[in-house]
């Protein structure tokens, strides 16, 4: 009996990838439709959902100097607003040329590297899962596999290969936009040990998910105190940052104590002293704000702000020297901090 003749050498083998080239294309152009078409007020300063506030989440727990260059945008709020909208135009056009199949290989490389500002910038938050880890790690691998790839015969580049061949007679066009196949050895371990290595060592600072003992700093919410001064007339200023925890809880403080050397309560702020401090006692640095609310303190992820504490008249200010400054959140979460205090500069 006659075999049947396979027709299978005649389908392009990066259609293969045709589905990471498409879903890696909308994951990035969406952002773009998010911001700009379903809700214009993503990318409006001060607006509700503001994306900067976004990015202020995301400076606690970035690696690699992401969050420096984070909290550097952050105090320079025009910078920041060019920032996200060029940020966010990029990632359109990544998306767009993916989706069809223009400049492809480029595009992808434009993934790569969205995805490793992504994943180094935010990959530490998920609460419940690995959220913005996952996405940045097959972001990346995404962008990868669409480089060695290329983007297939339904393209345009395919498209253009066939109307306009002499184009492809440039080393550059064929490196940016060959919808064939690059099978090449170098190329293909290089974007595989990139892939891989950044991953792991992503997993494991961020979550110690290859040894040791497994962590999620967006699980429980911490406050810090960072600096705390105090003024001739006894009014302590006290720095504070929300450095963990998830991004959808306020940590709620409810009680804030002072102990000196020797271990006693020196000054005391129950949730009603917290509550009534005026906004003209916090002092924020940033788009999240710390502020009074009907229970004590509310402070954000992200937020850091030096509030500045009243003391009841005739009562002496303290003494420059250590203390031991204990919160208290609403949960019952407690956190201390043991400070140099010192005198506020006249």
């Amino acid at each position: 009996m006659a075999s049947r003749t396979s027709d299978s050498k005649s389908i392009h083998p990066s259609l293969a990838l045709l589905p990471i080239r498409l879903v890696t294309g909308w994951m990035f152009f969406s952002a773009f439709h998010r911001r700009v078409v379903l809700d214009a007020a993503k990318l409006v300063p001060g607006a509700p959902g503001y994306v900067g506030e976004k990015f202020n989440q995301f400076m606690p727990g970035s690696i690699f100097g992401v969050g420096d260059l984070i909290a550097t945008l952050l105090d320079r709020p025009a910078a920041l607003h060019a920032f996200l909208w060029t940020f966010t135009i990029i990632e359109a056009l990544v998306g767009l040329a993916l989706i069809v199949g223009l400049g492809t290989r480029l595009a992808a490389f434009g993934t790569l590297m969205l995805s490793v500002g992504i994943l180094f910038g935010s990959g530490w938050l998920g609460p419940t899962c690995l959220d913005e880890w996952q996405i940045g790690a097959l972001g990346i691998a995404g962008g990868a596999t669409v480089m060695l790839g290329g983007a297939g015969p339904f393209s345009l580049d395919a498209w253009l290969a066939r109307v306009r061949p002499s184009l492809f007679g440039r080393r550059w066009m064929r490196l940016f936009a060959d919808a064939s196949p690059k099978l090449s050895l170098v190329a293909a371990s290089v974007l595989t040990v990139f892939s891989v290595v950044v991953t792991l060592v992503t997993n494991q600072v961020f979550y110690g998910g290859i040894w040791g003992t497994l962590h999620n700093d967006s699980v429980r919410p911490r406050v810090d105190v960072l600096d705390a001064r105090t003024s001739a007339g006894g009014e302590l200023a006290i720095t504070l940052e929300r450095p963990a925890g998830p991004e959808t809880y306020g940590a709620f403080v409810v009680d804030l104590r002072v102990f000196d050397e020797r271990g006693e309560l020196v000054r005391h702020y129950d949730a009603a002293a917290l509550s009534a401090l005026g906004t003209t006692r916090i002092d924020n640095r940033w788009l999240l704000q710390v502020r009074s609310g009907p229970h004590g303190l509310v402070v954000p992820l992200g937020a850091r702000a030096t509030v500045t504490l009243p003391t009841g008249e005739g009562t002496p200010a303290l003494p420059p020297g250590e203390y031991r400054i204990e919160l208290e959140d609403v949960s019952g979460i407690r956190w201390a901090h043991v400070v140099d205090l010192h005198r506020l500069e006249s």
